[in-house]
């Protein structure tokens, strides 16, 4: 089977501050961290169980630090049993609906396969290690990993989620913090609805993976490194994710913008084989040609548009990184962000169009997989949080 049913742990109580966004988000923002450090305090938090990219490169002190404190903190989790979380997150006046379940790490490949769950983007090895470090030595997963399917009749979860649950199932329901909006999860464990939702899903092929590409990644390298020394069905074979149906009313698509930095910004720009077209203002928002490719960029000196009539690629992101690849790259979902980067001496910030959400997985089958941040699943802020916990250790 595809879906493995994990055995989930939950905390008993302070949820606001248990509970802490993906560690990929706010790499530019140390504001942001230190802000959920102080708010944490000494209760225990997934911020002290996870490597928030913004202290990269690795640390092993910290790294043992974390393994140590995933000890610790077992002893105030509560065992909820082998079951599904349905979960309802309500942000930015939109309300998406997922299911927290496990996934068999042998039916996915994060090198572009043809396996029954695919990766979506490419993947930065440099990124791997941290993760897998801490995954080798830790007796629990948290995830972040939201994972998609394609079920325009909502067969696997209707329309209006109550039909699939029991509100006396109701596990947790707090504010997120950060503007993190509000959560809510519900307890499937009937046998019976687990199999339906089982069933349902292995006539979906593929699943593709949304966000987390990198934890998946790592989980399965991990799962590679170990599997010929420990029993078939150990606990590191699966990994815990967020599915999503990609028709989901409150799932959105948004761009993952680049700043270069290290560079002259006017010698960048003539590498490229396009028209620029000045503004006024900065051109965060470039969907301003019918035809071809329009990327915005702005520097200290100047903003406007890069016109491409007639690019040989298919997507803007493809067209951008060809010519960037090799230069210091830094991925930002905030244009705020990518404007004051932007702005800096030797910078020079892009902004990207998102992708089309009702086309994304003829995309995916027409290309395999998309340049590395090719696309975001919503806004920063609406990312998910680390909440479940699942032994990886038996």
């Amino acid at each position: 089977m595809v879906l493995h049913v994990p055995r989930i742990l939950l905390p008993k109580d302070n949820w606001e501050k248990w509970a802490v966004i993906a560690c990929d988000q706010h790499t530019q923002d140390l504001g942001y961290w230190k802000r959920v450090e102080g708010f944490v305090g000494n209760i225990p938090s997934t911020f002290n169980l996870i490597y928030p990219e913004i202290y990269l490169p690795l640390d092993e002190n910290r790294v043992n630090k974390i393994h140590k404190t995933i000890n610790d903190c077992k002893k105030i989790l509560v065992d909820y049993g082998p079951c599904f979380i349905l979960v309802r997150r309500s942000v930015s006046g939109k309300e998406r609906t997922g299911l927290v379940v496990a996934v068999d790490l042998e039916e996915y490949q994060f090198n572009g396969s043809n396996s029954f769950i695919k990766p979506t983007e490419g993947t930065i090895k440099e990124r791997l290690p941290t993760r897998v470090r801490i995954r080798e030595n830790a007796d629990l997963e948290f995830s972040h990993v939201l994972i998609l399917y394609d079920d325009p009749d909502f067969s696997v979860v209707p329309r209006n989620p109550d039909e699939l649950i029991c509100k006396d199932n109701k596990v947790y329901d707090f504010d997120l913090m950060e503007m993190g909006g509000h959560v809510t999860g519900y307890r499937i464990n009937d046998e019976k609805k687990i199999k339906e939702i089982s069933d349902k899903i292995l006539n979906l092929r593929p699943l593709l993976v949304g966000d987390g590409n990198h934890s998946l990644a790592a989980a399965k390298s991990f799962w590679e490194q170990i599997k010929g020394t420990v029993n078939s069905n150990h606990p590191a074979r699966y990994a815990m994710v967020e599915l999503v149906n990609i028709h989901d009313p409150g799932l959105t698509f948004e761009p993952i913008h680049r700043v270069v930095s290290g560079i002259d910004p006017e010698e960048l720009l003539r590498k490229f084989n396009a028209q620029i077209v000045e503004t006024g203002v900065c051109p965060s928002n470039t969907d301003l040609s019918a035809t071809g490719h329009s990327i915005g960029f702005i520097t200290k000196d100047r903003c406007g548009v890069l016109v491409f009539d007639n690019p040989s690629h298919d997507l803007e992101v493809e067209t951008l990184d060809e010519i960037i690849d090799n230069y210091s790259i830094e991925y930002e979902h905030d244009p705020e962000v990518v404007k004051k980067l932007g702005k800096e001496q030797n910078n020079i910030g892009f902004f990207l169009p998102p992708l089309k959400k009702n086309e994304f997985f003829s995309l995916i089958k027409k290309k395999g997989v998309l340049p590395r941040k090719s696309f975001s699943l919503g806004k920063e802020n609406e990312k998910r949080y680390y909440i479940e916990a699942r032994k990886i250790i038996p």
